[in-house]
């Protein structure tokens, strides 16, 4: 049988709706300003969609023009995003844990959270120094992070073979690496050069015990003290799970 008009009227909404993330999820890879040449180029979409989509955006609010020819994500967006109550009630419980932490090590922490198959920096508290010092990716892989691999040890094992793909090997090495993440209760991956980043990473789980965050510690490869930064991030996420927990507790 043939699709009806509401069919048809419905895949294209769909389809609108489609085009109109892919082309807000360009803003969310490290680059806050784009132009319509830079959304073509990621989006596949033709320069008249874009511009017109850009348009309806604009008009709504979810992106705004920062200067000729750029865009930006909109504050309208933002204030949607901050609403969402889980987001809203991790962000409110981690950031005093990231702060103690941060000025107990004197180092750039973070939270980054998963979103699909990557894993995206949510909050950061750096301090002036830090935040000139460091250009952190907003968007970090699920393969090759320490965020990333903190999610894939502690999810089902299913999803962390699909999730790694074709861009990682699933065989008995990394599941050993994963064994070890969650009996060390923290991944660390080191930078390749002196002035490269390392990072320290430890879950963060909800009520029903399941990973929601990781808090993390970024810090020039020169400096890592991996013992002493495992044991603070460790006892940072601890205390964020136990807020999470108290906050919204496991249906029973």
């Amino acid at each position: 049988m043939g699709q009806t008009t509401l069919d048809r009227e419905t895949d294209s909404r769909r389809s609108v709706l489609g085009r109109a993330f892919d082309i807000l999820e360009c803003f969310t890879d490290g680059e806050p300003e784009q132009t319509i040449g830079s959304l073509c180029a990621k989006t596949d979409l033709p320069p008249a969609t874009v511009h017109r989509m850009l348009a309806n955006l604009a008009e709504w609010g979810a992106v705004e023009r920062a200067a000729r020819g750029r865009y930006r994500l909109g504050m309208r967006l933002w204030r949607l995003g901050w609403g969402v109550p889980g987001a809203r009630t991790l962000k409110d419980i981690a950031r005093p844990y990231l702060v103690d932490l941060h000025a107990a090590c004197g180092e750039l922490t973070l939270l980054a959270s998963r979103d699909r198959d990557q894993v995206l920096v949510t909050d950061i508290i750096a301090g002036n120094a830090e935040a000139r010092l460091q250009r952190l990716p907003r968007q970090l892989p699920m393969v090759g992070s320490a965020p990333g691999a903190v999610f894939l040890a502690n999810i089902d094992p299913e999803e962390a073979t699909r999730l790694v793909g074709s861009r990682g090997t699933v065989g008995f090495q990394f599941w050993q690496q994963m064994a070890e993440i969650r009996r060390n209760g923290v991944a660390v991956s080191r930078g390749g050069k002196p002035g490269s980043a390392a990072w320290v990473a430890a879950p963060v789980f909800d009520g029903a015990g399941a990973i929601r965050s990781t808090i993390c510690v970024v810090v020039p490869t020169e400096r890592l003290n991996a013992v002493g930064l495992s044991r603070a991030v460790n006892r940072a996420a601890r205390a964020v799970s136990q807020g999470l927990s108290v906050a919204m507790p496991s249906a029973s």
